[in-house]
């Protein structure tokens, strides 16, 4: 009996590593961000559209898109004795990408979980975006000045390149008008104002925050669907 269970505990050590040798590891922002650092040789592939990629992509990415007709050709100028770090835009094509890879015999593959939106969100590094020239500055005095002359005040912090940022704007433009009077809007683009986002402690994009009277009441992070906006607008008047 002994002997049974020997064996089917060392079958199960043998599955599971092989299991967890074949399969790309899915890593967070942060995880991916530190493998990335501490590997030797790493190599780092933007699996989306040349387009895509043009709009901006993380620092020494190559691409290789995965839809291209060439990807099979072009991961074989890869070095399959190094990891290889992969992301797309939220994270399907990588999926597919390091299947793909894992097939061809790479056996060091990691998943950006989330992809280029989730790495952008978190406020992480990227390359080939130009700065926006009339991005605006706010003072500390001048924040302070706002928040008392208000009564509710809404912060919006956004950058230019933060997708999830861009798709609300529509929604929070109309919420801006419908409220105009009750609910002052000021748009914080994070790229100008590292002050106030550290003194916020602002380490992902979009975040709301909700003041009353000069206090802050509440913090709101991620993409908000009109719905929820619409909260945030109201429920302090």
């Amino acid at each position: 009996m002994k002997n049974i269970i020997s064996k089917i505990i060392l079958f199960s050590i043998v599955y599971l590593g092989f299991y967890s040798f074949s399969h790309a590891q899915v890593l967070s922002v942060e995880d991916f961000e530190k493998k990335y650092s501490e590997s030797t040789g790493a190599q780092l592939i933007d699996v989306r559209t040349s387009g895509e990629y043009g709009g901006g992509h993380l620092p020494k990415a190559t691409n290789i898109d995965y839809r291209g007709a060439d990807f099979q050709e072009k991961i074989k100028t890869l070095d399959k004795t190094k990891p290889v770090f992969v992301y797309c835009l939220s994270g399907g094509r990588s999926a597919a990408a390091t299947e793909a890879l894992r097939k061809s015999g790479f056996s060091q593959v990691y998943d950006l979980q989330g992809g280029y939106l989730k790495w952008t969100t978190k406020m992480k590094p990227v390359e080939g975006i130009s700065a926006t020239k009339d991005a605006k500055a706010i003072t500390d005095a001048e924040l302070e000045a706002i928040l008392a002359q208000h009564s509710i005040v809404i912060l919006d912090f956004f950058a230019p390149w933060c997708g999830p940022c861009i798709k609300m704007m529509p929604a929070v433009e109309k919420l801006s008008e419908e409220y105009k009077g009750k609910v002052l809007i000021v748009k914080v683009d994070a790229d100008a104002n590292r002050a106030i986002l550290t003194k916020y402690h602002i380490d992902e994009i979009p975040t709301f925050l909700i003041f009353k009277d000069g206090t802050q009441k509440m913090r709101a992070i991620g993409y908000q669907e009109e719905s929820a906006l619409k909260k945030l607008f109201t429920q302090y008047l």
